[in-house]
């Protein structure tokens, strides 16, 4: 169905039938069947965007961007048909006064891009020595290690925000385990101890940001 869609684009009979099938799911669960026009807008707005999708490359950032329109599309017509008269104002105005909830999303932000940038200054030397001496491997996924690094830094944040400080131990050790195999033995020694320190500065930074934040919720 995706390669007749990416082939065929507006002219390919199963997109229209995949927008189809998503308006008829949308009238049989919906609370009102009287309420014909909420799934003819989610079968037109799922068509619009689904051909704005299949005329760009094929590339991740572009499937992330349909997903997100995607889910606003629903949270928009589902407010607009579905949800309690004021729903939305009440609720908006509740979430933008809710501090701990800024204050947690300020942390994630935190956790993820800007410590990367931190993170990749301080271990500058130790990085560029490692692949002098010719020990880093050059068989790796590109940009994989920053993007280990992000999620295992929101996983440490979460535990810490929530709590649960034995994850922490969970993630090193599975964590460990995973790169053993790749750095064990001593002509890897010094990848092993780049790794090492960047592991315990990402974990460090995490735990530090996710106890401030646990302290100011508590307040």
């Amino acid at each position: 169905m995706v390669r007749h869609k990416q082939r065929l684009k507006a002219r390919s009979w199963m997109l229209y039938l995949h927008c189809a099938i998503h308006g008829i799911l949308v009238y049989l669960f919906a609370p009102n069947w009287n309420l014909w026009i909420l799934p003819v807008l989610v079968t037109f707005t799922h068509f619009v965007i689904d051909l704005w999708k299949l005329n760009q490359p094929d590339k991740p950032v572009y499937f992330i961007v349909d997903q997100i329109a995607h889910i606003l599309t629903i949270f928009i017509l589902w407010c607009l048909f579905v949800a309690p008269a004021g729903w939305l104002p009440k609720n908006w105005i509740s979430v933008m006064h809710n501090q701990s909830a800024w204050a947690i999303a300020t942390g994630y932000l935190l956790v993820t891009f800007p410590l990367s940038l931190l993170l990749a200054g301080a271990t500058q030397k130790w990085r560029r020595e490692a692949e002098e001496t010719g020990m880093r491997s050059s068989i790796s996924l590109n940009d994989a290690g920053k993007w280990i690094g992000i999620f295992e830094r929101i996983l440490v944040y979460t535990f810490v925000v929530t709590g649960h400080f034995e994850g922490i131990g969970f993630l090193i050790a599975a964590k460990s385990i995973l790169r053993f195999n790749d750095i064990k033995g001593s002509e890897a020694r010094k990848e092993a101890e780049y790794i090492l320190i960047g592991t315990l500065m990402s974990f460090s930074f995490s735990i530090m940001i996710g106890l401030i934040i646990r302290c100011f919720i508590q307040l």
